[in-house]
Formats: structure tokens, C-alpha cells, sequence
């Protein structure tokens, strides 16, 4: 009798033991909501920011929060560049959500969620997505790791290792002003489109502390810079919306800019899919010229630059150096193709911030690989502020 009663008590007390875990576990994790999203029936897809959100996760939902919504895919980014895809398409209606995907033990960061609509479903006028974390106790603390992925490297000079080409663009540079708290970097009409964005810094470190795009159509998207900008090191790459064309980039800074050593700012685009393929959106501006490369010129003696272009799928059949910024003199073009042939351009001509040198005829259907230029800044120009560097961009036309 009284074994049977130690059997009956040891069972009540492993069962009560279970429950108390099974109880904590379910009270120590909690949902919480990252963003409230109105859909834009008129997209094909839309990219929701996470970037905001506090504390690291460990599964996440999406829920409708009204209306109906046609989804076929969507893709979550995290802060280490991992991520999650679930291409089966799947409908939501009102009050519905979606089973916990991506569930994992690792604490994540997230970045953004791509959300791509089924095509010819009608999704509500008024639908209302909503993105939910579901968040541990040890989450709930946890802080985004301060992250800082290495510039895309300045092209090599002629005779040293190459590097391998990023498929970034030079959209734009500019040495702030000094014991500046904020700077605009303008970016010309229609240079391009662009899905990802990039700011680097280039001899001095710079401590921004919010990177603001404005785009032609007066909307903006504003992005939070963490920590210190060391020379040569760049911030993470910023989701856009690569059908806008963007106007100027806006930085503000957490600390005034030095009086004697002006920081150099440099941002860098990749360019959408089709913009620079043969068809593609760029040949329907600028009178089908296209930006593919872009580098800054040196100020001492003549510097024996290679500029790395964009990849841009086939040949052109001509091409034309922009310069903007300040003057320079150019020495020679080199023009290397992909199956290792080259033409020699003599040029040695003036280019005067603003003007073109070119066209340049190419042999006919081509690929580029890239293109060196032996070139220097002029130093002595009155009418040009003395901080202001040469931009040396080459654009091509098919």
C-alpha cells in the first residue's frame, strides 16, 4: 500500500514538473508586433522595413489585420545576411494569419520582408498586413549588433592584384564641409535605378547618424547609421525602392565634421536587374546612355586608374567619359574587352568639370570588362571650391 502511494506521489510530482516547465516556456516567449503594413494594390510587390524593430526573434507570422491579401512569395532578410524564402502562394483573409515560419532556437535580427502579390488576385482596397516576432526574455534585451561591411574597394592601379568587382556603382561623392552637422549629396536626374545603397567614407572618419533618401516623386526613406564610420569602411547595404529615381541623399552627423581634415563621402548603388541589360528601363533615358562605372581622380601626378564596371549583360557600341566636380586632364583610355582583347585611346585632352569626352566607337558586340584611364585633377580653378575632388564617370550607349 504505501509503495503504491510513493508510485501515485512520484508520477503527480513528475507531471506537475512539466507543467511548470511547459508553463514558464510558454510565459518566458511572447508575440510582438514589428509592423503594420497597408498594402498598395497597385504593386506587384512591396519591401516592409524591420530595421526598427527592439530585441532579436525567434519565429514570426504574418496576420491580416483586414481585407483580403493574395500572396505568392515572401523573403525575410536578418542582420546577418541570412534569410528566409516561402515561395508557396497562400491567400489571407481578415482576422486570418499564417502558421509561425522560420521558427528556429538563434536568436535573429530583422532586416525587411519582401512581400510579392499573386497576379491577377484582387486584394482589398483597405487590407491591412501586419508582421509579428515571436520574442524569448533573453530577446527582449538583446541589442542589434553594430555592423560595418568593408567598402567596395577602390579600383587597382595598373600592375597590382585585381580586385574583384562588386557590381556596385559610384552614384555620387563629396567632401563634406567642415564642423558640418548635416550634408547633401545630390544625385543627378535619372542616373539610374537602383535596389540597394551603400555610404562609404574615404580618409577620415565621419560619426552619421541618419542616411535620409529623397526621391524624384517626393517621397523619402529614412535609415538609422549606427556608430563611427572609420576611413575605408562603409555602412550595410539600405533597401530601396529601385523603380524611384532618386534626387539627393541627406546625412546627418552625430558629431560636428573636423575643421582640418574634411571627410570624403562616397555612395555607392546596385543597380535593378534590367536597367542596364540590353532592352532594359535605362535605354529609355538619356537618350540610351547608361551609367556603368564611376571613380574619383587623385590630385598628385597622372594616376593609371582601372574603372570596374556594372554588370551590364551585352557590348555597347559606344562609350563617353563624364566629368564632373572639378577638371581634369586626360591622358589615355584603355578599353579592355572580355575576351582579353584592347583599344588604346590617345587622348590627352582637358575636360572641365561638367563637359564629356566622346563618343568612342567599340568594336561591335563586344562585352567591356573594364576600362582604364590615365588621368589627373587639375589643381589650380579659381571658380571651384579647393575641397571639391573629380568624379570620372564612364557611361555607354548601345
Amino acid at each position: 500500500m504505501f509503495k503504491r502511494f510513493l508510485s501515485t506521489f512520484a508520477i503527480f510530482m513528475l507531471a506537475s514538473s512539466a507543467w511548470i516547465v511547459t508553463s514558464e516556456s510558454a510565459q518566458a516567449q511572447r508575440w510582438v508586433r514589428l509592423a503594420q503594413h497597408q498594402i498598395d494594390v497597385d504593386a506587384k510587390d512591396e519591401l516592409i522595413d524591420l530595421g526598427s524593430a527592439e530585441g532579436s526573434f525567434v519565429g514570426f507570422q504574418l496576420r491580416a489585420r483586414r481585407g483580403s491579401i493574395a500572396i505568392e512569395q515572401i523573403s525575410l532578410k536578418f542582420s546577418d545576411d541570412t534569410g528566409h524564402e516561402s515561395p508557396a502562394p497562400f491567400s489571407l483573409r481578415s482576422g486570418e494569419r499564417t502558421r509561425v515560419f522560420s521558427r528556429e532556437d538563434n536568436e535573429r535580427f530583422p532586416v525587411s520582408l519582401r512581400v510579392t502579390y499573386q497576379d491577377n488576385a484582387r486584394n482589398s482596397r483597405r487590407a491591412m498586413l501586419e508582421v509579428w516576432g515571436l520574442q524569448t526574455r533573453e530577446g527582449r534585451n538583446n541589442l542589434r549588433p553594430e555592423k560595418q561591411m568593408p567598402v567596395p574597394p577602390p579600383p587597382p592601379r595598373i600592375g597590382q592584384r585585381e580586385v574583384e568587382a562588386s557590381g556596385a556603382i559610384l552614384i555620387t561623392a563629396k567632401t563634406a564641409g567642415r564642423e558640418a552637422m548635416s550634408e547633401t549629396l545630390d544625385v543627378a536626374e535619372n542616373i539610374g535605378k537602383f535596389t540597394r545603397l551603400t555610404l562609404a567614407t574615404r580618409s577620415t572618419a565621419a560619426s552619421v547618424e541618419r542616411l535620409t533618401v529623397k526621391f524624384a516623386d517626393g517621397s523619402e526613406k529614412a535609415f538609422a547609421v549606427s556608430g563611427v564610420l572609420q576611413p575605408n569602411t562603409s555602412t550595410p547595404w539600405f533597401e530601396i525602392d529601385g523603380s524611384k529615381f532618386i534626387k539627393e541623399v541627406e546625412l546627418a552627423f552625430a558629431e560636428k565634421t573636423s575643421l582640418t581634415a574634411p571627410v570624403r563621402f562616397e555612395l555607392y548603388g546596385k543597380p535593378t536587374t534590367t536597367w542596364l541589360q540590353s532592352g532594359g528601363d535605362g535605354g529609355r533615358f538619356n537618350d540610351g546612355w547608361v551609367l556603368i562605372g564611376a571613380q574619383t581622380a587623385g590630385f598628385v601626378g597622372f594616376d593609371n586608374d582601372v574603372i570596374s564596371l556594372a554588370d551590364h549583360g551585352d557590348g555597347f557600341s559606344e562609350i563617353r567619359v563624364n566629368v564632373d566636380g572639378r577638371s581634369v586632364t586626360l591622358n589615355q583610355l584603355r578599353i579592355v574587352y572580355e575576351n582579353g582583347e584592347e583599344d588604346i585611346v590617345p587622348v590627352r585632352a582637358r575636360i572641365d568639370s561638367g563637359d564629356t569626352y566622346g563618343p568612342i566607337s567599340l568594336r561591335s558586340g563586344e562585352k567591356i570588362k573594364e576600362v582604364q584611364a590615365r588621368y589627373r585633377t587639375r589643381i589650380i580653378e579659381p571658380s571651384i571650391p579647393e575641397r571639391n575632388t573629380a568624379l570620372v564617370q564612364v557611361w555607354a550607349k548601345r
